[in-house]
């Protein structure tokens, strides 16, 4: 345990009679009388508030890290859970652009916040003279950026014009530290040529079937004539059912909800239900959602079930293909054993493709339970969404940026 270890306090003793955590429970429930003799008051009520016990007596000891989902310790929830966050920031957000290097994002917040000694920065000191660094005639930096920041494009390529003065600003800071340390001077061609390139770059991280070979009248072409993916529901086979299954988190921790729905192989609602939960994590919600599932198909004796879920996590969790997150140890156990004599295949799906679902389990969270036994006992927007997955509508996708690339170049401190 290390320095953890000692949190507890000097004047705690731990009981080495009980040496396993299977030894605090009987029956699958926890002793709650050597509970109380072996721990502090406080750890007793976390235990039994938030900690199930194991069922198994035969089971190892894990050691979980609580605030990951997966149980391993992380530096990233240990930070967020210790440090202040404040409400957030705008120009913040445009600053750190999703995708971009961080070494150039990092220097225009440098620059946002007077950490750099551009002309601004030295008429703040009482400087004055020739440029010494970055200067723009007639307009203070910030400004130039914020004409960049709120130029009036299209919706989708908002993000790239408020990464441009990120990429000139670098280019131009190499470019002066270049001659000013190493003698060298880069040409303007070059910056331009430089400035293009981590735009492609950029445009293939954020989207990356976009076709274009580098140049910046095929970038801004390619921008104007992209197209996302699309993707639709599908039918089960012939002689089979399909469950469509989704949990939401409001905050992730927060307000929790399942849902799912079950069509034939027409694609005709057969029964579908949501319901709102405790305060919870997205993991744990999705898999609750699979769990009711699975209760609901063995209650109606079907024997050729198709689980289709958006969540990666739990299909691969399912399939054995990746460990269990230890919040959600319980629950997968719990699906695997009532699913053993059911004859059953895990599919992923797109959230685009999980419409039904995904809108249930909203809804729930808005409104409290709902069940649904056939079309018309839908709400509109249920119909609607039905209706278009049987018409084989497609639905566009979003993906979430997952990578990120790495410009080239240095820079002098």
């Amino acid at each position: 345990m290390g320095d953890l270890y000692t949190i507890s306090g000097d004047d705690f003793e731990w009981d080495e009679t009980y040496v396993k955590v299977p030894d605090l429970a009987i029956q699958g429930e926890w002793n709650v009388d050597i509970l109380n003799d072996i721990l502090p008051s406080d750890l007793v009520e976390h235990i039994l508030c938030h900690i199930k016990p194991p069922k198994e007596r035969c089971t190892e000891d894990k050691p979980c890290w609580m605030l990951e989902s997966r149980g391993a310790f992380t530096v990233k929830t240990t930070w967020n859970y210790i440090r202040h966050k404040e409400d957030p920031n705008r120009i913040y957000r445009w600053i750190w652009t999703k995708g971009m290097p961080f070494k150039m994002a990092f220097m225009m917040w440098r620059i946002w916040k007077f950490k750099i000694p551009v002309d601004d920065r030295l008429r703040r000191w009482g400087l004055e003279g020739p440029p010494r660094c970055l200067n723009i005639t007639g307009l203070q930096l910030r400004e130039v950026i914020m004409l960049w920041w709120g130029a009036s494009i299209k919706p989708d390529q908002k993000s790239f014009y408020r990464a441009m003065p990120s990429f000139i600003i670098w280019e131009l800071w190499k470019r002066r530290n270049k001659k000013k340390h190493e003698g060298k001077n880069i040409s303007i061609p070059r910056v331009i040529h430089n400035v293009t390139r981590n735009m492609f770059m950029l445009a293939k991280v954020r989207r990356p079937s976009m076709k274009s070979r580098g140049s910046w009248a095929e970038i801004l072409k390619a921008m104007e004539d992209y197209r996302p993916r699309v993707k639709k529901w599908e039918y089960p086979q012939t002689g089979w059912i399909k469950y469509n299954t989704d949990g939401a988190s409001k905050g992730n921790p927060g307000v929790s909800s399942y849902a799912f729905c079950l069509r034939n192989e027409r694609g005709d609602i057969m029964y579908a239900e949501g319901a709102c939960m405790e305060n919870t994590t997205n993991t744990v919600a999705e898999a609750k959602a699979i769990l009711e599932e699975s209760k609901h198909c063995k209650k109606s004796h079907y024997n050729q079930d198709i689980i289709q879920t958006d969540s990666m996590l739990m299909c691969k969790v399912l399939e054995g293909k990746w460990a269990t997150p230890w919040i959600i140890t319980d629950l997968v156990e719990e699906i695997k054993t009532i699913l053993k004599d059911i004859q059953h295949t895990f599919h992923h799906i797109m959230r685009e493709g999980n419409q039904l679902a995904d809108y249930l389990a909203n809804k729930a969270i808005k409104k409290g339970t709902c069940r649904y036994e056939d079309f018309n006992s839908l709400e509109p927007n249920g119909r609607r969404i039905l209706n278009s997955d049987k018409s084989q509508t497609p639905y566009i996708q979003i993906s979430p940026l997952r990578r990120q690339w790495e410009g080239g170049g240095s820079s002098h401190n």
